[in-house]
This record gives C-alpha cells, structure tokens and sequence, in this order.
C-alpha cells in the first residue's frame, strides 16, 4: 500500500480539537476503511427551528393507542388534538386503538376503533382471510436483527412484511390528520408545508429509529427516508416540554386544593416518567437560565408497560383454564380472543378496585377436555382455596387482591427503577416526577408512587396523562432546540487503522501493506458513553484516500456501552451500521480528500460527506438497519 497524502483542516475558534488517526482501503469499489484522517473537530448549531413549516403534525404511535396533534406556526402554543375517535362505534376518545385490519391480499381495510370493529363482526371463516394486527410496536423494541424484511404474525399466525403493517397505519393517520387540518383551515394544506413528528421511545435503539423513518416514507409522509421533512421525537422528553408549561391545576390532585404550585424556574430538576403500553421510559431534565433543557443522564427504562399486565392476565387465563385451551381457543376463535383481551385493556384503565371482564360467548359455550368454562373457574378458585375469582352472568369476576397480584411485577419494576435513578447524585435536590403516558392513568400505578416515594418527592401526573407525547411532540416539531444537551448513551465510532506502534497494539491485529505496519480493527471514538452532547453538535473529520483509483469509502460504524474502547473486536463493541461515501473522479489520485461530518445531539446521528475533487455533498442517515 503507497503511503497516503495529507489533508489539514483549518480550526474555526469554536472547534474542539481531537486526536488523529488514519483508516486503509482495499483497492475494488467502494473501499472499507479507506483514506487518511488528519483533523477533527466538534461544533454546537443551537437554535434551529422548523420555520419554513406552517404546521407542525406529530403522531403518537403507540404500543395499545394512538392519536395526533398538530399546532400553526402562527400560534404555536394553540395545540389541537383530535378527541372523537370511536364516534361511530359510541365512543368519545382522545386516542385510538393500535390495530390494523388488511384485506387478504394485504391491501388496507380499517385502523383503530373501525379496525376492531369491523373484525369483530366478520364471520370465523371471513376472520381467517383477513389480518389483524395488534400491539405490534413492540416488534421493534430492543431487536438486534431488526431490518426492513422482517414478518410480522396478525392474530391468526399469517405474516405481513413490519414495514407494510406500520406503513399503512401510519398512511391512515396521515390522511386522518391532513382531514381534520383541512377542517380546521377551510382549505387542505400543502403537504410541504406540514412538518411530520413521530414519537418513539428514548430506549429504542438506532436501527428502530430508522425503521420507522423507512416506514413514514412508505407511508407517504415524506418523499425519502432521510427527509428533514420527518422529526423524531422521544417520548419522554416531548411529555418533559408539554409538562413543564402547564399550570398547577391541570395537575391531578391539584385543583381547587391548597397545595403549593409546582415551581420550574432555571436550575430546577424534575424526572419524567412515561409509562406506555409498551415501554416505560425515564429521563431526567434541568431547566437552564435560557429555559432551554439539559438532560442529567441518558434514558432509561425497559418493556415494564401496560402491556406486561395483560401477558400477566393470559397467564391468569392460561392457569384457569389450561394453556391448551386458550391455544385452542385462539386458533379457532381469534376475534373473539382479540375482544376478551380488549375488554381487559379497558377494564384495568379504570378505577374500581375489581374488574368484571366480559367473555365472548363462543368462549363461555367453548369445551376442552369436556370441561365448560364456569366448571374450570370453579375448580381453579376450589384448589386455590380462594374466592378471588368467579364467575357471574358471563363475565370473570377478578377481586381487588387479584388484580393486584397482575398489577405487582410491572409496579415493583417500575419502583424499583425510579428509586435506583433517585438514588443517582445528579438528583439528589430533584423534587419532581411527572407521571404521563396512558399507564399513568391507571390509579393503581399513580397510588404505588406516591406511597414509595410520596415523602421524597412530588408526583404530578397531568389531568390528560396520555396526551402528555403527543402535545410536547408538536412543541419539538416547532423548535427542536429545545432539548439542546443529551447524554450519549453508547460510546460510538468508526472502524479504522493506525501506524502499527510497538508495544502500543495488539501484534495479531498486525498487517503490511505496500511496506506500511498498520493496526486493524482500531475503534476511532466519535462520542463516549456518558459524554454531554450539544443540540447538531458535530464531529469532523477528513480522509484522504491510500489508493490511487479509490472509488469511495464504506464507513463502518460501531458501539459500546463501555467509556473508554481501543478496538473494534473487544467484548461488548458491536457493529451498528455502515455509511458509502462516493468518490466517482479519480482525478488527483490519492491527494483528493473526503470530509466525514457526523452529526449528534439530535434525537438521530446524521451523516454528511463531501468529496472535495467532485463536490459531491452526500447528506443521509447512517444505515442502522442493514450491518
């Protein structure tokens, strides 16, 4: 391998200098780890907001629910919400259900309250044509092998492409949005002028991220991917914005009583904790002098939401009437299932201390094993010696000890997590924790955290918990700024290779090339876990190329929950995406140079790079779903 040129960059005053390293190539194509990298920096670009967007509409798309909100530029404080989902099946809801009905060759039939119900009154054999998808956000959470070609099963075991089932729900809501903006101006809007938020979880990783922005362009919300058109938002910090602004009496507990307001001057420390569906998530947030948010440590959380209570309720089910029943009687009798697990959903929102859960007839006329369902009931409640559960004109009849015990693991996770982050130096003065998500309205969830930490703390939970996302989504659509440090949850970087130094590097990750000792597999750290991270901070680096008809670069890009990595092959470092910058005029040979500009702080790590010999600037997003 020739020895590489050198291309230096000019410090601008705001730069932070950061060490040099260098990268190699093969000679075919785009090369892996090609150039020489000879200056680095890091800058803040605060202050940006959507001010070419007359409207900013987020979309809450949840694990159990879903709903939007939108608000003008002219009035960004005016935030509209649509409150009549289910009219047409008698309800008056701010949400809808997160369920999909398609036809049986995929195409679109029905979302939410209309999609529940038009499977309901679908025969059993009409049933096994169609697909029915429920609670499949979850599907993304935490799946290392997630990419855009991954099935997904409806209720009858059939499987449709993830992307398609999230693509067309999100093409509903769009529509459904664009209708009621259309409404609220006389005139429907132009789709350039909307800019689109979706909320997803702060613990979600980059590749889920991503999945989504592939969906919203399926969907039709943007015209590529990688559109600045398309805002993230991570759902706690959108409820941190909508919380923080709110008057002491749109507080539970708060109105018309004689507690104190809740004070969020600059310097204040309060914790939000959005418990969803699916996900609960934690961050914890302090007010700077310029009212902007700083964040005190990276997002936390785990798959302890609503959810959990209803796996909780099936096992219940499975212990009452065997596992093979149930099994039997899903296959049989899906929509059914989907109304009993239905019924339970909105039985255990609520706030009597038992729960009554209707049971669709098929299941109360069902036999296994020549065993009816009220006979089952009464031998389980018999051997448990326990009157904790009957049954009574077809419904189950769980006591108040009951559904504690399918309350108890999703609480004590919940408990135990808060009282850890409580517990960190960064909150010793925090006073605050805003409950939102539409698992704090469960009164059972709000009671357990005001005993556990009611002495400690404040808890505040909003009178519209579950509306909390959405409204604060569209605060960030307007100005995404406003959360303007984060803490980097992994340290990320680059594969690369240095100048071999003995007694510095590993021996075996030794190679000669062209007469040059070099060092594979070294980890160049863009950013470390734990580091604090401006709003589009950027990290900057320039690469010249070893070969002479190099035709570009593939970056691969790596991470670690470790602070400090040397190599790209240590225990924990996992591959985490891949970047192609195009080099395509060999003019200059190995004196052409390549700026990497990688950009952080924001909700998703963007990637600019240019060719200097081509001008070719090549703006995307790192490639997370496809290592």
């Amino acid at each position: 391998m020739a020895e590489a040129s050198v291309v230096v960059k000019k410090e601008s005053p705001k730069k932070k200098k950061k060490s040099s390293h260098s990268t190699s190539s093969d000679t075919q194509g785009p090369a892996t780890d090609a150039g020489m990298t000879m200056a680095s920096s890091r800058l803040d670009n605060e202050g940006e907001e959507a001010a070419d967007y007359q409207i900013v509409a987020a979309i809450d798309f949840g694990t159990t629910f879903s709903g939007y909100a939108y608000s003008f530029a002219s009035n960004k404080q005016a935030i509209h919400v649509n409150k009549n989902w289910g009219q047409t099946q008698g309800f008056l809801l701010h949400k809808t259900p997160t369920c999909l009905l398609l036809k049986s060759d995929g195409q679109f039939e029905a979302f939410g309250f209309e999609a529940v119900s038009k499977y309901n009154e679908l025969s059993e054999d009409e049933a096994c044509s169609y697909y029915y998808f429920d609670r499949f956000k979850m599907k993304l959470y935490n799946n290392k092998q997630l990419t855009t070609d991954i099935l997904i099963n409806d209720a009858n075991g059939k499987s449709q492409p993830a992307v398609d089932v999230f693509a067309h729900s999100l093409t509903f809501m769009k529509k459904h949005l664009l209708r009621a903006i259309g409404t609220h101006l006389g005139y429907d809007p132009h789709p350039d002028t909307v800019r689109w938020v979706l909320t997803v979880p702060a613990i979600w990783d980059e590749n889920a991220k991503q999945f989504m922005r592939e969906a919203a362009h399926k969907g039709g919300l943007i015209d590529k991917p990688n559109s600045e058109q398309l805002v993230i938002a991570l759902e706690p910090e959108a409820a941190s914005l909508h919380c923080r602004n709110l008057p002491a009496t749109d507080f539970i507990g708060y109105k018309d009583s004689a507690l104190s307001k809740p004070s969020f001057e600059p310097g204040t420390k309060y914790l939000v904790v959005d418990a969803g569906g699916g996900t609960i998530d934690c961050v914890a947030h302090k007010i700077r002098k310029d009212k902007r948010i700083r964040e005190l440590f990276r997002a936390t959380g785990g798959a302890w939401g609503g959810t959990i209570i209803d796996r909780q309720f099936q096992n219940l089910l499975e212990s009452i009437f065997g596992a093979e029943f149930i099994a039997a009687f899903q296959r049989e009798y899906p929509k059914d299932f989907v109304e009993l697990l239905q019924d339970f959903e909105i039985k255990k929102r609520g706030e009597c201390e038992s729960i009554r859960v209707s049971l669709p007839y098929n299941f109360c006329n069902y036999k296994h094993d020549g065993v009816s369902v009220q006979q089952a009931i009464k031998n389980f409640s018999a051997e448990k010696e326990s009157s904790d559960i009957k049954f009574s004109s077809g419904k189950l009849v769980l006591s108040s000890t009951q559904v504690n015990v399918l309350f108890k693991d999703a609480l004590d996770q919940i408990n135990d997590h808060v009282q850890a982050l409580l517990h960190k130096p960064k909150c010793k003065d925090l006073q605050n924790i805003f409950l939102v998500g539409g698992f704090a309205e469960s009164t059972r969830l709000q009671s357990s955290l005001r005993e556990r930490f009611g002495e400690r703390v404040t808890i505040l939970v909003p009178e519209e918990a579950s509306l909390s996302v959405v409204k604060g989504a569209v605060a960030f659509g307007h100005d995404p700024s406003a959360i303007c440090q984060r803490i980097c949850r992994f340290t990320y970087g680059v594969g690369s290779y240095l100048p071999f130094e003995e007694g510095v590097h590993r021996d075996d990750l030794r190679v000669n090339s062209d007469g040059m000792d070099l060092c594979k597999h070294i980890f160049q750290t863009w950013a470390e876990a734990g580091e604090v991270i401006g709003h589009n901070e950027i990290w900057r680096e320039t690469y010249t190329p070893i070969i002479n008809n190099q035709r570009g670069i593939i970056f691969e890009f790596f991470r670690s929950s470790s602070k400090k990595v040397q190599y790209t092959d240590e225990p924990g470092v996992e591959k985490c995406g891949f970047l192609v910058v195009e080099m395509p005029d060999p003019t200059g040979g190995r004196d052409r140079a390549v700026d990497l500009e990688v950009i952080f702080g924001g909700t998703e790590i963007k990637v600019v790079g240019y060719d200097h010999t081509s001008t070719t600037r090549h703006e995307t997003y790192i490639d997370f779903l496809s290592t």
